[in-house]
Formats: structure tokens, C-alpha cells, sequence
């Protein structure tokens, strides 16, 4: 341990600033901060019995600074070719969120440490603190070597060393020869910072076996034999706040935490941005955190500079010395939608076969500007940004490739699910999904991604492209449901240019506005809409899709008559025989809501029965899927509880067949109501509790209070006013954090409960 590191510790021990040091002990704020970077190792006796007075310490703490400061002092009078040398710059006092690397390095008391990561990660600061932190288990010295700033670093290492200039071998062999003789049988630890290649640091490391050499590069450095590797990423955000409160100041941070956690974000928890940032609010104190955080959102890389503390310039480093084609792969992921990338997707980007491409990517994440994955390729938003200033109109051909290939993508994964009525006439023009779950993953990938994609396609002109892909996702959508449905369909309306297209477009916005939104109102305006377009134009293929929802939709605003006729025209209206079965359990679902449960019942047991016959696929799946879960509820209702466990059961396989998480989950929540009617509070609690873990983990806001609600009814049977209390409030909880017309409406109810109870 350096004297100055040890001062630090008591400093803040004491509660101290370097100021307040400063004022008790006499010495001088400069002087002290040299002390505590490294820059003075050696402070005179007078000095340093003002800091021991002035920090207050008991005997032991004083002999041990009074050591350091005696060894720094030996140090400094050291004949040449003696131990300790001393090469270190100042550590990082603030260097947070590397406990875990750090631990790392000090397990390994010998041999190679590769710190490799992004340009601006933290890789030089993480290893000159570690070297600070291992004084004491290397004796005989610690070396620093900047690579890419040192012409000679065989030379520079030598005179470090303490051999005169007069003494260095002009040759290199003469030099290497010398090197590992001065070596040899010491303790030392070497830092070789920068490094770009395994020859390099072949012939730099301290290889003698009590030696510990630490090596920071961007690239991996694969090719040594024996290293131990350490990659660095961004900080965790909790960490990042940490960094950025350290600089500019904790109450800065606290008196906006908002703002705060938008700037950190912002920076990507780059170390090398958050003190860019950190340092332009500490030299601008008036400055509140959101002005500076408006200001990266306009300029984004140009604002992230300080003094010679550059973003760009960092990432420009890292892309400079890479092949052409690995230049034009990344210019070209300035284009990217989203943060992910695959070969293929590269490929299509930059006009290159699939095997150069990976070849390009792996360059890519060799210096750090990708990180590999599972599937592929993760860019690191920061890193985003910088090749989305690359861009020109030179790549415009290039991003309308990249999204035709997206949607065609879309198309080939959304078939997969199944399709119905007038969807039926979109098929994927090539196979590229060898099975059905890997299609799922892409699309649970790019699901949210698709408004994006929509937009920029359609000012690409990608008209048909566009109304393909949504058309396609029709089934899939359903299986999966979600508010960002509703968006999707409505850009999607722009570019459905033929008859059919908008029938069905407009048919999916309706159920997305009925099903997700649960506005039956609007739904029923777009489904009119669609109605309307159909019988005019003789495109009639989707109509009883059309008509399916539209009684939904009336059944939601509580006309049961007009639902049922229209229900009854869906029936009449469908193409196949499994379309038509599942709007036959439609109008089951409509005769249980208009208190006719034994003719609901007869209608999903006569479906279900029909279809079992067949069900296989997805699609098939999951009509049988809801047409069992509507027979359970109906089941319920005419107080054959029993039953209804024995048909969601029967669902809950399928739907886990089928994999569709959210109809699992709704499952389970009627069956956990089942429990309730045939009085198995504990069973009932059993499926609520997992239906509940089910729906968060979906983010299915709606789901998550209703199920909160029916737990607080089980306390409440129970007799359990505590659990009653807490269930409810968690729903009133989650009410205000979906803040919807109908949560609003919900938590109304809810805190009437609550001031009853």
C-alpha cells in the first residue's frame, strides 16, 4: 500500500475533505493532492506528523504511515539497477463498480491479465488501481508502459529500470536479453497499457514467475498463451450514478434524480462519458443535470467532450486500423434497427456475403465496438451513435435493403403461427426459419422494433413490403398480445393500397382496439369501416373475421342481441371449418355473458370435441386452447367447479404445447377461481399466485390488477384481513403505475374496499 493511498483512506475515515485537511494540518491542498495521487510519495517528517496530528490517529495507524513515508523516501535515494522501481501514474480515487475485476486480478499473484473492453470503459484506470492495491505483493517495483504513446517501450522499460542510456544494447535481441536478466528472479508487476497486438506484449511482459503482468487493449488479444481475460463493459446504473455523484457532487445528483438517471442512460454507463459529463457540470455549477442531458439529445457525441476528454475520438481510435470491409460493415450499422445484429442481417448491409460479414463482425468485436452474444452481435448505444454520424446519402440503398429483408423476415416467422380468412393470401416468398420456436425468438426480438421498422420502410416506399409483413403477423399477434399492436396496425393503414390488404389491416386494428385497448366503441368504427370496404369492392374473404370481433365489440358495450346476430352472420361467413368452429365458441362465450351457461357449455363441448380432431398446429392450438378455457368459466357458472379444473387442465396443456404464455397464464386464473367455487382456498391461491408471477413478467398491467383483486377476495374468505389489505393495496399500487381510463376507474373501487376494511 503507497503512503498516499493510505492517506486517502484515513482522510475519508475522518469525514474530511482535502480542505478541510488542509486548514487542520497546516500543509497545503496541493500538496496533499499530490500525496494521494502518487505524485509525491516521499512527504518530509515535519509534514508528515501536521497530517498524523491533524487526522487524529492512534499509535499503530501512525507507525504505518510514518513507514510508507520513510519507503517512498528509501525509494527515491535507490541506487541504479536496485529495487523498488516505480513507474505508476495517479490511480483513479473514484473508480467505482470493479470490485469484481479487482478481486480477479489480485487471484492471480503471477503470470498475464488481459483488461480488455470499449474505447472508454475504465480498462487503464482499473489497472493502475489494481496495481496501487498490489504494492505490497510485488516488492521490487510496479511498471507502467503507455504502448501507444511510447515509440520505444523496450528502451523506456530498460531506463525505468535504472540502466543509463549509455548501458542499452542497440539491437533488439541485445535489449529482450537484458530485459528478462533484470527480470529474472524479482517480484515486479508490469502494466502494458494500449496494447494492439500479441508480439508486443510477447516481448514486454514481465514473464519471470514472480512477475504479474497486467495488459489493457481493446482488442482480446486471444493469441496468448496462458492469459487470464477480463472484459470490460459499461457499469451497472446504480454504479454509473455512483461515478457521476462522485464528480459533480451527491446533492447535484439528489436534487434530480430524474435527470440524473437520464444521463447516465444517455452516456451509455461509459466510465469515459460519465466523467466527460460529470466534469462539464462540475466546471459549470449554475448548470442544472437536465440542461445537460438537452443537450446530448440534440448533439449527442459533440457534447460529450471535456478538455482533451473526447467520445469520438475514442471509438475513431478503435475503428481506424480495421480491414475496409469491417470500415464499411460499421458505417453501415449506423443504419441498424435496434441494437442487434447477425451476419446475415450485416451482410444485407453492407453487400457482402454472409462469411465476410461475420468475418467483418468479429473484427468488430475484437476492438470492442460489438459485443458477441447468443445470436449474434450487441452495439452498445454510445458505439450507436458514433456510426449513425457515418451515415450518407451514399447509404440509402443499403438501409431500403436492410428493411425489405426485415419485413420479408417478419413474414416468414409470422406464417409460422398460422393464418385466417384473407391473411391466408400472404406466404413467405422464401423459407427462413428452420422451425417454428426459432421464428418465435426472432419475432419476440423484433416486436417492438416493428413501428420503427414500419415508419422508415414506408418513407422508403416499401408500401407492399410493409402491408405483407403486419398482414402476416396476424395470428401472431393474437397469440402474443400488446399495446404495441394498435400502433403497428395504424401505420400500417397507410400502406395497405389494395382492397383486401385494408379489409384486413383494419380487421387487426379492431381486435387490437377491442382485445388490447379494450375500447369496443372505436373498435366497432374501424370494423365498420372495414365492413363497409368488403361488401363494396366484392373482397369478401376476411368478412366474417370482421364480423367475429364486431360482436365482440358489441358485446363489450353491453348490446347482447346485436352481438349475437352478428356473431351468427361470423358463422356464416367463414371459409373453413376450423374458422367457423372457433366463431361457434364465440357465440358460446356471448351466451354465457347473456346468462345462458348450459348453452354455453354445449356449444364449447361439442367445439372442443371437433376440434381435438385435428388441432396440431399453433393456430389449431390455440383455438382449442380458449375454446376449452370458455368451457371451464361456463363450467363454473352452472356449479360443476370440478369439471372446470378437468378443461383448464386440459387447456393448460395445450397452451403450453403451443407456448403462449399469456393465454397460460389466464388459464391458470380461472382455474384458480374453479378452486374457489369448489372451496379449495389453497389450491385457488396456488394458481392465482402463479397466474400473477405470469402476467408481471409479461407486463400485463390489466391482468396483474384483476388477479390482485381475486387474491384479496381469497384473504377475504379466509379471514385473513392482513394479506386482504396488503393484496389490495399492490392492485391500488399497480393501478397507478399503468395510470389508464381503466385503472383510474379500478383504484376507485379498490380504495373503497380499503376504507372499509
Amino acid at each position: 500500500m503507497m503512503f498516499g493511498a493510505r492517506l486517502v483512506q484515513h482522510r475519508r475515515n475522518a469525514g474530511l475533505s482535502q480542505e478541510e485537511l488542509s486548514d487542520r494540518s497546516g500543509v497545503s491542498v496541493r500538496a496533499i493532492s499530490d500525496m494521494e495521487r502518487g505524485r509525491a510519495r516521499s512527504p518530509q517528517r515535519r509534514t508528515t506528523e501536521a497530517l498524523l496530528d491533524a487526522l487524529g490517529l492512534d499509535e499503530l495507524d501512525r507507525a504505518e504511515l510514518r513507514r510508507l513515508a520513510r519507503t517512498g523516501r528509501g525509494a527515491q535515494g535507490s541506487p541504479v539497477w536496485s529495487s523498488p522501481v516505480w513507474s505508476l501514474p495517479m490511480y483513479v480515487a473514484d473508480l467505482v463498480g470493479r470490485d469484481a475485476e479487482l478481486d480477479a486480478i489480485a487471484k492471480t499473484p503471477h503470470g498475464l491479465v488481459v483488461v480488455h473492453g470499449a474505447a472508454g470503459s475504465g480498462k487503464t484506470s482499473l489497472a493502475v488501481m489494481a496495481a496501487h492495491l498490489l504494492e505490497g505483493s510485488f516488492p521490487d517495483g510496479q511498471l507502467f508502459i503507455d504502448l501507444e504513446g511510447s515509440a520505444r517501450p523496450l528502451q523506456r522499460l530498460l531506463r525505468d529500470l535504472g540502466v543509463p542510456a549509455e548501458h542499452v544494447p542497440e539491437d533488439t535481441h541485445g535489449q529482450t536479453r537484458l530485459y528478462r536478466s533484470l527480470v529474472a528472479g524479482k517480484r515486479l508487476l508490469l502494466v502494458l497499457d494500449g496494447a494492439s497486438t500479441e508480439e508486443e506484449i510477447h516481448t514486454l511482459q514481465a514473464a519471470a514467475p514472480g512477475c504479474l503482468t497486467i495488459v489493457t487493449s481493446r482488442r482480446r488479444l486471444a493469441g496468448l498463451a496462458g492469459a487470464a481475460w477480463i472484459r470490460l463493459g459499461g457499469l451497472t446504473e446504480p454504479c454509473a450514478t455512483e461515478l457521476l455523484a462522485s464528480i459533480v457532487g451527491l446533492e447535484r445528483v439528489q436534487a434530480d434524480p430524474g435527470s440524473a438517471r437520464d444521463l447516465v442512460r444517455l452516456c451509455g454507463m461509459s466510465p469515459l462519458a460519465l466523467r466527460i459529463a460529470g466534469n462539464r457540470l462540475a466546471s459549470r455549477p449554475r448548470w442544472p443535470v437536465r440542461h445537460l442531458v438537452e443537450q446530448i439529445q440534440e448533439r449527442r457525441l459533440a457534447a460529450l467532450t471535456a478538455g482533451d476528454l473526447d467520445v469520438r475520438g475514442a471509438f475513431e481510435v478503435s475503428l481506424a486500423h480495421l480491414p475496409e470491409t469491417a470500415r464499411l460493415v460499421f458505417r453501415r450499422l449506423g443504419l441498424l434497427v435496434g441494437t442487434h445484429v447477425t451476419p446475415g442481417l450485416a451482410a444485407v448491409l453492407a453487400g457482402t456475403t454472409a462469411a465476410e460479414a461475420e468475418q467483418a463482425l468479429e473484427e468488430l468485436s475484437d476492438v470492442s465496438l460489438l459485443d458477441p452474444d447468443e445470436d449474434g452481435y450487441a452495439m452498445h448505444g454510445l458505439v450507436r451513435t458514433f456510426a449513425h454520424g457515418l451515415i450518407d446519402e451514399t447509404d440509402a440503398d443499403a438501409d431500403r435493403a436492410m428493411l425489405a429483408w426485415l419485413l420479408e423476415r417478419t413474414v416468414a416467422a409470422g406464417v409460422l403461427f398460422g393464418q385466417t380468412g384473407d391473411a391466408r393470401r400472404v406466404t413467405a416468398r422464401a423459407q427462413t426459419f428452420p422451425d417454428v420456436a426459432t421464428g418465435r425468438r426472432w419475432l419476440a426480438e423484433h416486436r417492438d422494433l416493428l413501428p420503427e421498422i414500419v415508419e422508415r420502410a414506408q418513407a422508403r416506399g416499401l408500401h407492399d413490403d410493409v402491408a405483407r409483413a403486419v398482414i402476416a403477423l396476424s395470428h401472431y399477434s393474437a397469440i402474443e398480445p400488446g399495446l404495441v399492436w394498435e400502433r403497428v396496425y395504424r401505420l400500417a393503414l397507410a400502406s395497405a393500397r389494395e382492397p383486401w390488404q385494408e379489409v384486413v389491416v383494419l380487421g387487426q386494428l379492431g381486435w387490437a382496439l377491442f382485445d388490447v385497448a379494450h375500447a369496443p366503441g372505436p373498435a366497432l368504427e374501424v370494423l365498420t369501416r372495414a365492413a363497409r370496404i368488403a361488401e363494396t369492392t366484392g373482397e369478401t374473404g376476411h368478412l366474417g373475421w370482421i364480423w367475429l370481433i364486431a360482436s365482440a365489440s358489441y358485446s363489450g358495450l353491453g348490446d347482447f342481441d346485436e352481438a349475437e346476430r352478428v356473431c351468427l352472420r361470423a358463422i356464416d361467413s367463414m371459409h373453413e371449418p376450423m374458422d367457423e368452429h372457433y366463431a361457434r365458441s364465440v357465440l358460446g362465450v356471448l351466451w354465457r355473458l347473456m346468462n345462458r351457461p348450459i348453452a354455453a357449455v354445449t356449444a364449447h363441448e361439442e367445439v372442443a370435441q371437433q376440434q381435438r380432431a385435428y388441432a396440431n398446429t399453433i393456430y389449431e392450438l390455440s383455438a382449442l386452447g380458449r375454446t376449452l378455457g370458455w368451457l371451464g368459466l361456463a363450467l363454473i357458472d352452472v356449479d360443476r367447479p370440478d369439471d372446470a379444473v378437468v378443461a383448464l387442465t386440459e387447456a393448460e396443456d395445450v397452451y403450453r404445447r403451443a407456448q403462449m404464455a399469456s393465454w397460460l397464464a389466464r388459464t391458470r386464473w380461472h382455474r384458480g377461481l374453479a378452486h374457489r367455487a369448489a372451496d379449495r382456498l389453497g389450491a385457488s391461491d396456488d394458481d392465482l399466485g402463479q397466474a400473477l408471477a405470469a402476467f408481471r413478467a409479461i407486463g400485463d398491467g390489466l391482468a396483474e390488477i384483476e388477479i390482485l383483486r381475486e387474491l384479496a377476495e381469497n384473504a377475504n374468505a379466509q379471514n385473513d384481513q392482513i394479506a386482504y389489505q396488503r393484496h389490495l393495496r399492490d392492485a391500488l399500487a399497480a393501478c397507478e403505475r399503468w395510470d389508464t381510463d381503466v385503472t383510474r376507474e379500478i383504484a376507485a373501487g379498490v380504495r373503497e374496499r380499503l376504507t372499509g376494511a
